[in-house]
Formats: structure tokens, C-alpha cells, sequence
């Protein structure tokens, strides 16, 4: 499919059954061997419908069908330089600490803002909403640099994407934790309910909740939070 009909209708990405594709080119392969290798009357009426309805399948599903790659590349256009504000400055190397080092994530939300869910290649699920986040340590600072995109809306929409951006006082920081979420989906083409679980980072200070956004579930942010709270005691006893 072109990226220019894609930008049209990318809902077809997660309303899509990729199988009928499939099923379509195994017809046209098993009606052709069964075609020559047959020595049967079987062999040249049962191929010479399942091959054509094989050819139907394939062209019709695979004319409509977008990619894993063309969702990729699509995400990658829409996130480009959404740390920019940062990684530009010209004091970076002075601005940024090398240790801790600076994280970079990614996440699907499954909240209520997401309207469209599928699971991917590897089987995780995966929804409309995509969050990558850049987080720096500063000297006084945690630095926040953080896009959410809609990959169903038109690049030209204003809900194509959200921008946030927020320096964090280590001083002002009471918690940082990796809070679990869970709700019940229903996947977008094939209708089957499924549990979907993600993982927020959640940072709260005296004032309540300072950031909240959908991080990946790895060591890179339990680390955080490790560095965020040792952060945080440091400066409240510099001794």
C-alpha cells in the first residue's frame, strides 16, 4: 500500500486480518502444484477454482494491506527531533550529566485515549497511541522530553501529536515509581476481548503528581527510578 493511502486510513492497519493474504497465496501455490502433479479429473477442476479465488484474495487484501514497516516508518517521521528542544542546545554537553546517563523510551498507551488495538509481530499488544520519551539528567534537573502520537490521525490534525516538556526540581521529587495499569481491549480486527497491561512512570512531589507518562518495562526504568530517588535524597541532605 502507498504511504499516501495510508495517511488516508491508517485505522485499516489495526482493523486488518493479515492471514486472508496469506490464505490467498497458499491457494494459488498448493491450486498450481496440484495442477501439474495431478493425474486426476480432481486435479484440473478443484485448481482451476481454488487458484483464481487464491489470486482474488491475494491482490484484494494485499492492495489494502499496510505494513509493519510502513506503521514503522510512520512513527519515526512523527517523532523526529520531538527532543530537539534539548539535543540542540549548544551548552548540551555542559547542560546534560554523562552519569546518570540519559534514558530514552518507548511505549503503547492502553488508556482511554487509545481507540484502536492490535498485536504486533512479536505478539505484544500494541495500540494507536505511541509515547516516546528522552529523560536528562541535569545538575539540578530531571529534563523531560516527551511525544505521544496518534497513528491514525493525519500528519496535518492537531491530535497527530502532543508535545511535553518539563524540567523537574530532584529537590521537589517525593516518589518515583513504575505504576502497572490493566484493562480489558477489544482488538480492532479480529473483536476478541484480551487483558492489555502496561507500565507508567508516575513522579510525585508535594504538589501531587508532577509527570505521568507509558514507559517500556525494562532495567533502564527501574534505574531511573533508582537515580531519581538517590537524586532526591542528595539534595534534601547534601551532607
Amino acid at each position: 500500500m502507498s504511504k499516501k493511502s495510508m495517511h488516508k486510513d491508517s485505522t485499516r492497519y489495526y482493523r486488518q486480518i493479515d492471514v486472508w493474504q496469506y490464505v490467498g497465496a497458499a491457494m494459488i501455490i498448493v491450486g498450481l502444484v496440484w495442477f501439474w502433479l495431478g493425474r486426476s479429473m480432481a486435479s484440473y477442476y478443484i485448481p482451476c477454482v481454488i487458484t483464481p479465488l487464491g489470486l482474488v484474495l491475494f491482490l484484494v487484501f494485499g492492495s489494502r494491506h499496510i505494513s509493519d514497516n510502513d506503521m514503522l516508518d510512520e512513527q519515526k517521521h512523527r517523532i523526529l527531533d520531538y527532543d530537539s528542544q534539548v539535543t540542540n542546545r549548544n551548552d548540551y554537553t555542559r547542560y546534560v550529566l554523562k552519569q546518570p546517563a540519559d534514558v530514552e523510551t518507548e511505549a503503547y498507551h492502553m488508556g482511554a485515549r487509545a481507540a484502536y488495538f492490535k498485536r504486533g509481530k512479536n505478539g505484544t499488544l500494541i495500540s494507536d497511541r505511541y509515547v516516546r520519551t528522552h529523560f536528562f539528567f541535569t545538575h539540578d534537573n530531571l529534563v523531560v522530553c516527551s511525544r505521544e502520537v496518534s497513528m491514525t490521525a493525519s500528519r496535518e490534525d492537531a491530535e497527530a501529536w502532543s508535545d511535553t516538556y518539563a524540567a523537574i526540581p530532584y529537590q521537589g521529587i517525593l516518589s518515583a515509581v513504575l505504576e502497572e495499569n490493566q484493562t480489558d481491549i477489544i482488538l480492532s480486527n479480529t473483536k476478541k476481548t484480551v487483558t492489555a497491561k502496561w507500565l507508567e512512570l508516575v513522579i510525585t512531589g508535594q504538589e501531587g503528581e508532577l509527570l505521568r507518562v507509558p514507559v517500556k518495562n525494562d532495567m533502564d526504568m527501574s534505574t531511573l527510578c533508582e537515580e531519581l530517588k538517590r537524586k532526591a535524597r542528595q539534595m534534601k541532605h547534601p551532607d
